[in-house]
């Protein structure tokens, strides 16, 4: 694993270590993957659909 992404990984690991207030679950539901280099869930089309319907339904 190269350096930059060993890097990532254990910041990823030490900022998530205690933290209390982290979300029980993903904001998706449906994920195609994850980035490489963060980590961070890439959702698919149809999640970030229901996302922006849901919004749209419960916006004030």
């Amino acid at each position: 694993m190269p350096k930059k992404e060993e890097s990532a990984k254990a910041r990823r690991e030490q900022e998530n270590q205690n933290d209390k207030h982290a979300p029980a679950s993903d904001i998706y539901s449906k994920v195609a993957g994850k980035d490489p280099e963060t980590g961070v869930e890439i959702p698919t089309d149809e999640a970030v659909k229901e996302s922006v319907e849901w919004v749209n339904e419960n916006a004030k």
